[in-house]
C-alpha cells in the first residue's frame, strides 16, 4: 500500500459519503472548496470496469484538488474486485486516492442482484472481497457499511474482517430494513470504534446540522463523519463542522454558490439539466423556495441560471 492518505487526516475528519447520481466531480470539487477532508466517488460497478464499459470509466475521471478521493466500488464476485483494483491502480497512480467497497446501499437494484448491503449477508464472500481489494491495491483500502442485515450484525462483520489491511470504515448507523428512516444506532458504532482502536471509523446517517454532527460525534466515539444527503444544497454544512459554528447563509450567498456549482458541472457536461437534482436544493427554508425551485429547474446553460437569479 503506498500513500496512505488516512494517516494524514486530522480529527474529526470530515468526509463526503459516496451517493449514486450526485457525487460527481462537481459536488466533490465544491464540497473540498467548503472544507470536506475527504471525498468519495459514486458508486463504480467493478463489472462495468472489467468490461471496459465507457460510462463506468468515465466515473474514474477526476479533478487533482478534488483529492484525496475514494472510488467506491460495488459488484459480487472477488476476481471481478482484483480486476478493477489492478485497472485502477494504472489509471491513478501516485496520487492521494483510495479505494472503497460498498457493502452498504440498500437500493433493491443493487441488493437484490446480492451487492451493496445485501453482500453483509454473506460473510465469507464478503471476507474474500476484501482480501482480494487488499491484495491487489497500491492504493488505501476502505469498506462502508449498515448497521446490520437480517441476522448479521455490523459488529458480527467488523469481527470477521478486522484482521485484513484495510484503513477505514464509513459505517450507516441504520439497518438494511430501515434504509434512511429512524434513529442512528450510536451504540453500535462506539463498539465497533472500540474493537479496532487502530482503524478509522465514520459515522454516517442522519447528520443534517452541526449539531447531529456534535451530538454524534459524542455518542459514538468515532474518528470522523460521513456526510450525505444533509450536504445537498448545504455544503457549507462541512464549513460549519470543521469550525464548530453555525453558518446564516442568506439567499445572495446562496446564489453565489449555485453560479460556482454550475459552473463546476460544466466543465465536464454540455448543459444543465443533470445538475437540476442539486440546484432546487439551495432554496431549502428560504422565503418563496418553491417558486425558485419552479425557476431553476428551467435552466439548461449557465446564462440561464444567471438571468434566473
Amino acid at each position: 500500500m503506498i500513500n496512505n492518505f488516512w494517516l494524514k487526516l486530522s480529527k474529526p475528519i470530515v468526509a463526503l459519503a459516496p451517493m449514486a447520481g450526485y457525487t460527481d466531480s462537481a459536488f466533490r470539487l465544491l464540497c473540498r472548496e467548503f472544507g470536506a477532508d475527504v471525498v468519495y466517488s459514486e458508486m463504480i460497478s467493478v463489472d462495468g470496469l472489467c468490461y471496459k464499459n465507457k460510462k463506468t470509466l468515465d466515473l474514474l475521471k477526476f479533478n487533482s484538488k478534488e483529492c484525496p478521493l475514494v472510488f467506491q466500488l460495488f459488484g459480487t464476485d472477488p476476481d471481478k474486485f482484483a480486476s478493477a483494483v489492478k485497472i485502477i491502480n494504472k489509471i491513478i497512480a501516485h496520487h492521494p486516492v483510495g479505494i472503497d467497497i460498498n457493502f452498504g446501499c440498500p437500493a433493491p437494484k443493487v441488493a437484490q442482484n446480492g451487492a451493496g448491503a445485501a453482500l453483509m449477508n454473506d460473510l465469507n464472500k464478503s471476507y474474500k472481497i476484501i482480501q482480494a481489494v487488499c491484495d491487489n491495491s497500491q492504493l488505501p483500502v476502505s469498506i462502508k457499511i449498515r448497521a446490520g442485515i437480517k441476522n448479521v450484525s455490523a459488529l458480527d462483520f467488523i469481527k470477521k474482517v478486522k484482521n485484513l489491511p484495510w484503513a477505514a470504515v464509513m459505517i450507516h448507523g441504520r439497518t438494511l430494513k430501515q434504509g434512511f428512516n429512524g434513529d442512528i444506532d450510536c451504540d453500535l458504532i462506539k463498539k465497533i470504534k472500540t474493537l479496532i482502536p487502530d482503524k478509522i471509523v465514520l459515522a454516517n446517517g442522519g447528520l443534517n446540522s452541526l449539531e447531529d454532527a456534535k451530538d454524534i460525534l459524542n455518542k459514538t466515539g468515532a474518528d470522523g463523519l460521513g456526510l450525505a444527503r444533509g450536504v445537498i444544497g448545504n455544503p457549507w454544512l462541512f464549513q460549519e463542522i470543521k469550525n464548530n459554528r453555525s453558518i446564516n447563509t442568506t439567499l445572495a450567498e446562496r446564489k453565489k454558490i449555485i453560479l460556482r456549482h454550475a459552473k463546476l458541472f460544466l466543465k465536464d457536461n454540455n448543459n444543465l439539466i443533470p445538475l437540476r437534482k442539486h440546484l432546487v436544493h439551495y432554496f431549502k427554508g428560504q422565503k418563496n423556495a418553491s417558486g425558485w425551485r419552479q425557476k431553476i429547474i428551467q435552466a439548461e446553460t449557465l446564462s440561464g441560471i444567471k438571468s434566473i437569479i
